[in-house]
């Protein structure tokens, strides 16, 4: 995730005329790629589990861009507080809390985070299974070489180890 100073942002369609689903997939995939090499600002979890129900709440802070994961599945999105801009298959939608939205399989969200938000997203757990990097195999699309680097680390573990290297990497440079 990057840190950026919030901007007004359009309500409405934003593909360009001629612009295919897949064109703008690509592009959502490219900009994450291109983040995710970038400074992450910590947004901290909390898992919650019930029989065949899991639970993800995140608390991101305003004027955070993120750019969520792409679902598998079909699934709630459930707002507790705040306010954010929220690009979803081509279109900027205002949310704030409370509020309850329906993913699809296969969206990707991109959000600027207006003020101090907790977003949480209910996924089905048919198995009752609590092993969280597997319930995000389950649950998130990841390219394979995203896979191959992370190896058993959760996803938000392996963005902040990435985000420590490039820390290092910083001071490294500045000595």
């Amino acid at each position: 995730m990057v840190t950026l100073a919030p901007t007004e942002v359009l309500d409405g369609p934003i593909i360009p005329e001629g612009y295919s689903k897949e064109e703008y997939d690509r592009t959502i995939s490219a900009a994450a790629k291109q983040c995710a090499e970038g400074i992450q600002v910590e947004c901290p979890l909390v898992h919650h589990f019930s029989p065949g129900i899991y639970a993800r709440e995140i608390f991101m802070p305003a004027g955070t861009f993120i750019i969520g994961h792409k679902h598998k599945t079909q699934h709630l999105n459930i707002i507790l507080s705040g306010k954010a801009a929220v690009l979803m298959d081509g279109e900027v939608h205002y949310v704030e809390a409370p509020a309850v939205i329906e993913s699809k399989p296969g969206v990707q969200k991109v959000l600027l985070i207006e003020e101090d938000m907790r977003w949480m997203t209910i996924h089905a757990n048919p198995t009752d299974n609590r092993d969280l990097v597997q319930l995000e195999e389950d649950t998130i699309e990841l390219d394979d070489e995203t896979k191959a680097l992370k190896g058993k680390m959760t996803t938000d573990q392996f963005r902040m180890s990435v985000n420590d290297r490039i820390n290092q990497e910083v001071i490294e440079c500045h000595m």
